[in-house]
């Protein structure tokens, strides 16, 4: 008997709903108007299955040490500002959950070390990212 666990997603917060695109500032920033997309474009939505799956995107945050990277994070995804910083040792990450015009979407954040010593291993982390 399989667990009902593994198929539990938690909620989409409120603030994470966008049920309509803000209204465009000019026709040529409207992408319903757009006609010519770029070649890589036309081909992905060529050899789409016509399934609607789970859509993740993968943000990747990169910078110096000491510079806020993690508080950025903390700040869009608990909405809090830790005073007592502890610094990031290789990587962390966030899923935040999105809801855009009825489909859902993950972001992945993934909050980088600033050290040096880390700086080898980075590279590893932007896999996926782009």
């Amino acid at each position: 008997m399989k667990s009902n666990l593994m198929h539990f997603v938690p909620p989409v917060s409120r603030d994470r709903i966008i049920s309509q695109f803000p209204k465009w500032y000019t026709p040529e920033a409207c992408l319903q108007f757009k006609e010519h997309f770029h070649l890589q474009v036309r081909t992905a939505c060529q050899q789409s299955t016509g399934t609607v799956g789970l859509k993740i995107s993968k943000v990747v945050v990169v910078g110096d040490m000491y510079v806020g990277k993690t508080s950025l994070i903390n700040r869009f995804c608990k909405d809090n500002f830790d005073r007592d910083y502890k610094a990031t040792i290789g990587v962390d990450f966030e899923i935040e959950r999105f809801e855009i015009i009825g489909i859902p979407y993950n972001l992945q954040i993934w909050d980088t070390a600033g050290q040096e010593k880390f700086k080898c291993i980075a590279s590893a982390y932007y896999r996926g990212a782009e």
